[in-house]
């Protein structure tokens, strides 16, 4: 009966040092991947902000291309257009604070503390609105193609009637005159962009499109799991142990490979990780994250599996030494029984 007990406690030994490394990579996962704040500081290690101007770019277009009623400029636009014209308005320190709120939407989103996200710019909508708005346009003509003869008879026709205004880059004299146009145009510039875009309307939660019920069924999983490591333990103290050696032997080495494995997984695992996140940032973000954005979002993977591991590490680090000492007392328990 004591052999049999010793034989089952062995195999949950195996098995909680297996799925004790396991369990240390799932908790460290579900705790750092599902965090705005780990994407934020991976962002600012890999200097990602620099990428919100193309990012809100393609976005703004997107919206404005939407919209019949606004004037022939504002409507020929290009990303590069709206791309020049963010990166000259908005200061860095603003673009940072427009991608750490559009990344906490997006994890409120994920977390179930909002059913949309949203994306803010009211910062480039009151920049846009005034003398800034206006360079910024002429800044934009000056970067296009020389205006031909037909388009500079068409400037003037249009100057006369307040009418729209073309993309060319017109002699500067002609640009002073058409100043007083571009003026009156600005405002539908500001107009044409709202106060926030949504990229994931509150109208699919709870519908069959919604990520997150799966989502949520997956994280409960990562959660739960080291209470499986943690019933193998006691497994191993119900079948095989009777006293404080026993008891020290039978958790002190499994402590001690498990941390010793969660070490080596935190040192050699980095690409399995990261293939990990990427794979939960292309699938699940694909659902509702931009193109432009959810790239940028996949190279931040490398900065997220280091959060992730740097945790792994320090937990295998405490087990490993935690076990060792567990070891190391029951050879000294045993060394004293034997002078005794």
């Amino acid at each position: 009966m004591q052999t049999m007990g010793r034989f089952i406690a062995g195999i949950c030994a195996f098995l909680f040092i297996v799925t004790g490394i396991i369990a240390m990579l799932f908790f460290n996962i579900e705790r750092k991947a599902f965090s705005s704040t780990t994407y934020k500081q991976a962002f600012e290690k890999q200097n990602l902000y620099q990428r919100m101007p193309a990012i809100l770019a393609n976005t703004v277009t997107t919206v404005v291309t939407q919209n019949p009623s606004l004037p022939t400029f504002v409507k020929t636009l290009n990303v590069a257009n709206w791309e020049m014209t963010i990166g000259s308005v908005l200061p860095p320190q603003e673009l940072k604070g427009i991608t750490d709120e559009t990344l906490d939407s997006i994890f409120d989103y994920i977390n179930r503390r909002s059913n949309s996200v949203v994306i803010s710019v009211i910062p480039l909508k009151s920049h846009l609105a005034g003398p800034l708005g206006v360079e910024v346009v002429k800044q934009i003509l000056r970067a296009q193609p020389s205006c031909t003869a037909e388009q500079l008879q068409a400037i003037a026709l249009g100057f006369l009637s307040g009418g729209d205004i073309l993309l060319c880059s017109p002699p500067e004299d002609v640009m002073a005159l058409l100043t007083p146009v571009i003026e009156s145009q600005i405002p539908f510039l500001s107009v044409a962009i709202p106060d926030q875009i949504t990229l994931v309307s509150e109208a699919l939660s709870g519908t069959p499109a919604d990520p997150r019920p799966r989502l949520n069924s997956l994280r409960l999983i990562l959660l739960l799991f080291p209470l499986l490591p943690v019933t193998l333990l006691i497994a191993i103290a119900i079948f095989a142990v009777r006293d404080l050696k026993g008891w020290l032997n039978w958790w002190g080495w499994p402590l001690m490979l498990t941390g010793m494995g969660s070490l080596l997984l935190a040192w050699l695992g980095s690409p399995i990780v990261g293939l990990i996140v990427r794979s939960f940032i292309q699938v699940q973000g694909a659902r509702f994250i931009p193109p432009i954005l959810l790239s940028t979002l996949e190279e931040t993977a490398s900065s997220v599996t280091s959060e992730i591991l740097y945790p792994v590490a320090i937990g295998g680090l405490i087990l490993a030494v935690l076990g060792f000492t567990m070891a190391v007392a029951a050879l000294f328990i045993v060394r004293r029984q034997d002078v005794v």
